[in-house]
């Protein structure tokens, strides 16, 4: 079966693999799971497997996890995506909130209500046990505190970051099989992700139809679901064929090579905890085009250009700008760079040790490098399994 590695598994590898590499054996990383663990995920992480089945979720995350827990003396345990947290204390507890999109009306209006109570029990059960939130952004800070009724003092924010191949300038030759394997033109706009309603893709290819004939294609990159049916009868009725390419999924390899083939990256989602493929895009030294809300202002930085997601106008103004004048994505891509350097998994992780050891009360033992002698911890996470 696939296994694509993104989001909350790409998550939680760059965090744990960067905490090794600066703690080594000063932490013992497990991962408890209810079912097999993508090999993937395993081949890419130095951690402990515990693979232990129950018959329903709640009842493995409410009975059998904190047995495990205390079975394996853990002293932290760390829940990666959004939920996960028992309610008998066991050990210290860290969950790590992306944002609140899933809890949104506007955004999951269609949810099964059993879905939604899983959510409210969840988020009930996150207040009662977490010593402390992390989240990914400023943005997303101040909507967690204020949709969870956290006090700020509970929520730490440390920033995601791209994975260093990002920064590999690739040859030409490389760039050209990409192209070539996904039948792409020699220049064109790069959107890369979902087809949702909150990635806002429709106003996109609205923004394509004001740019005269001739100007840069459109490739919307993401695996055909969700409302990819409404996007093609658009781009159809708008009769945009021959400049919009979609040609799904991109394999993990490609990522790099798709981004530095752009012309621009542009992002037009209505609401984004922190936009993890902003940051890709800027450690290629692609010039950025996003939405002036939510978190993607804070994640560029000045580094690129904003506009309003609901007016296609002012998409498209922002990318007659950039398909026309050289010297402004020049500019713009040398700035994506710099911006990029500011994101690091080395320092998340060096602030995600510093939390675990200060609510522990071992401060002084915060391992600094992985040859530095420092107490050793148990840290723990629930991954996404395959």
């Amino acid at each position: 079966m696939h296994y694509e590695m993104r989001g909350f598994a790409r998550y939680t590898v760059e965090l744990f693999r960067a905490m090794k590499e600066i703690a080594g054996c000063n932490v013992d990383l497990y991962s408890f799971s209810p079912g097999p663990i993508a090999p993937k995920f395993l081949a890419e992480l130095e951690i402990k497997p515990v693979v232990f089945p129950a018959r329903r979720e709640i009842l493995w995350e409410q009975v059998e996890l904190p047995k495990h827990l205390r079975q394996a003396r853990i002293d932290v345990f760390h829940a990666t995506a959004n939920r996960g947290l028992p309610w008998a204390r066991v050990c210290t507890y860290i969950l790590t909130c992306h944002d609140v999109i899933d809890r949104l009306p506007e955004f999951c209006g269609g949810e099964h209500w059993r879905g939604r109570w899983r959510n409210r029990y969840a988020d009930f059960v996150s207040r009662h046990s977490a010593d402390k939130y992390i989240t990914v952004s400023n943005f997303s800070k101040q909507d967690i505190c204020r949709f969870h009724h956290l006090s700020p003092e509970r929520v730490a924010v440390i920033y995601n970051a791209a994975n260093r191949r990002f920064y590999e300038v690739l040859p030409t030759e490389q760039l050209a099989r990409a192209r070539d394997r996904y039948a792409l033109p020699p220049e064109y706009f790069l959107f890369l992700g979902g087809f949702d309603r909150r990635k806002n893709i429709g106003a996109l290819v609205e923004a394509l139809a004001r740019l005269p004939n001739g100007s840069p294609a459109l490739v919307l990159a993401g695996e055909h679901k969700w409302d990819f049916a409404v996007v093609a009868g658009r781009i159809r009725t708008l009769g945009l064929s021959q400049r919009v390419f979609c040609p799904g999924q991109i394999a993990d390899e490609d990522l790099c090579a798709l981004y530095q083939g752009a012309l621009a990256f542009v992002h037009p989602s209505r609401y984004e905890g922190f936009g993890l493929q902003l940051v890709e895009a800027m450690a290629s030294g692609v010039p950025v085009l996003a939405s002036e809300t939510t978190s993607l202002p804070e994640v560029l930085g000045g580094s690129g250009l904003l506009f309003d997601p609901e007016n296609p106008d002012s998409i498209a103004q922002q990318m007659k700008r950039i398909a026309s004048d050289f010297a402004l994505r020049t500019a713009l891509g040398e700035k994506s760079r710099q911006r990029a350097s500011f994101f690091s998994w080395h320092k998340a992780a060096e602030q995600t040790l510093k939390l675990y050891m200060e609510l522990l009360g071992r401060s002084d033992d915060i391992p600094q490098d992985r040859n530095q002698g420092a107490a050793t911890i148990d840290a723990v996470t629930k991954p996404e399994h395959q």
